[in-house]
């Protein structure tokens, strides 16, 4: 039996024989018991810029809220440094490829031996590579938008020395669409599956109703929360929608086990998701105590996992001043 049940028992008066009581049928039946949480609104692509290398920033072409069309540019660095190197990266090559050519036409003639030309055709390679490097490292030194949204961050601006793989900027993708991430335990965990529909509202509307569906449900649990995070996908909506918004959600599990029902009034006392009813049986008017597994909290009812194996009613009316094998009557 719960811990603590002794707490809100109270002993009948001596004065009375048997207490009176009201009772409620325990319902069998399956529904779909949402599961509610909160969480937060974002979009559902946002995405960190980073230079690949570092420099001086001589260009910052958008500000925090700004839309951006896909490769449209976003940052630059001074790339006087690179663009020299990418020069002398050139000159390697164009000399590694003359070498190459005229040991060869040597090597033809049996002047050369072969490990001469296989020096060349190295140094011609590794010239090459650099070259692929170099301009490489020249084109990401130039941000340009990855595709059409909104700049959510900003964190340089001109004459700042920045290092390679620092987040620049922060961009969100607009069409695809918006998603909230929510956290939930691991009894609530196992009832969720992808595909099912979740209701949300948020205070700035707070007359309407968005529906979206679980696009992802994590593998495993959060090492600092302990909770697992589910994604719910919204489609694009015309509404005025911030990122960071808070979402009250109720996700709807499409898999309905059969529980059973029966009023919060019949609840004497819980602690977590257990609880401490007492079950009522009209043959020897007798009652007592029962454990419950409680799974939600829907209206004026508990849905209830175990612990009403075999009962039939539960005491409603009186429950309170209960304890085990108490004989009791009922209310006409």
């Amino acid at each position: 039996m719960l811990s603590g049940a002794a707490t809100v028992s109270a002993q009948p008066s001596e004065a009375v024989k048997t207490i009176t009581i009201e009772s409620a049928p325990v319902v069998r039946e399956q529904r779909s018991i949402p599961i509610r949480t909160s969480g937060r609104l974002a979009y559902h692509t946002e995405t960190r810029l980073a230079f690949k290398t570092s420099g001086l920033v001589t260009e910052v072409a958008v500000d925090v809220g700004d839309r951006i069309e896909e490769g449209q540019m976003l940052a630059a660095l001074d790339l006087a440094e690179l663009d020299a190197q990418l020069s002398s990266a050139a000159s390697n090559v164009d000399q590694a490829t003359r070498d190459l050519k005229r040991l060869k036409g040597l090597y033809k003639k049996n002047v050369i031996p072969l490990q001469q030309l296989e020096n060349a055709q190295n140094a011609f390679d590794v010239a090459q590579s650099t070259l692929s490097i170099t301009r490489f490292n020249r084109r990401l030194s130039v941000i340009k938008a990855p595709f059409s949204g909104r700049v959510l961050q900003r964190e340089i601006e001109v004459n700042e020395l920045v290092n390679s793989g620092t987040p620049v900027f922060v961009v969100a993708g607009e069409q695809q669409g918006w998603i909230v991430k929510v956290g939930l335990a691991d009894r609530d965990i196992v009832r969720v599956q992808l595909g099912d529909r979740a209701e949300l509202r948020m205070d700035p509307y707070p007359d309407e109703l968005l529906v979206g569906r679980v696009s992802r449900i994590a593998a495993a649990a959060d090492a600092a929360t302990g909770t697992f995070e589910v994604e719910i996908s919204l489609p694009t909506d015309d509404r005025e929608l911030r990122s960071g918004f808070v979402v009250r959600v109720d996700i709807l599990p499409s898999s309905t086990p059969k529980y059973s029902f029966i009023p919060i009034e019949a609840l004497v006392a819980a602690n977590g998701h257990l609880g401490l009813v007492f079950a009522h049986d009209r043959k020897t008017n007798k009652v007592s105590g029962r454990t419950v597994d409680i799974v939600a909290l829907v209206d004026d009812e508990l849905a209830v996992r175990a612990g009403l194996e075999g009962v039939e009613r539960v005491v409603t009316e009186g429950a309170p001043y209960m304890k085990d094998g108490l004989r009791v009557k009922t209310a006409q």
